[in-house]
């Protein structure tokens, strides 16, 4: 490599004389909050009754006489009611909030909605799961 050439005598763009000293705030921070947390809230509405209707379809495999297990769509309900309900609830908080505000003509704050989905979701997981041992269901 030649020690004559810098990554300074490579750049040809044309740097702005007069820059912003802060960065512009992109997107609206209460309203990708609002929005957000809104989502969540429908999703679990939708989730929750999808997810109960395919638990209840439960129940465990069956050995028969002659040793062979019976496949019925009971034996996969359980874990088809956790993909169902774990889809409804991330669609409804990284789906739904882009195209309802995309609708809205407003915009998510980048740097802010995903993180908020994640965490809601992460807490609702822990609540759920902290509430099952208390519960003793599991």
């Amino acid at each position: 490599m030649r020690d004559d050439i810098t990554s300074e005598a490579l750049d040809t763009r044309d740097i702005p004389e007069n820059l912003p000293e802060t960065p512009e705030l992109r997107g609206e921070r209460l309203y990708t909050v609002l929005l957000t947390v809104a989502c969540l809230l429908l999703g679990l509405i939708v989730a929750i009754p999808a997810g109960a209707a395919l638990y209840s379809l439960n129940h465990p495999l069956v050995i028969g006489v002659d040793n062979q297990v019976s496949w019925t769509f009971g034996a996969v309900a359980f874990p088809l009611a956790l993909l169902v309900s774990g889809a409804v609830l991330a669609g409804s908080v990284f789906i739904l909030p882009l195209r309802i505000a995309r609708r809205a003509g407003r915009v998510l704050d980048p740097t802010l909605w995903p993180a908020i989905g994640v965490y809601s979701l992460t807490a609702l997981l822990v609540i759920v799961f902290v509430a099952g041992i208390v519960l003793r269901v599991i």
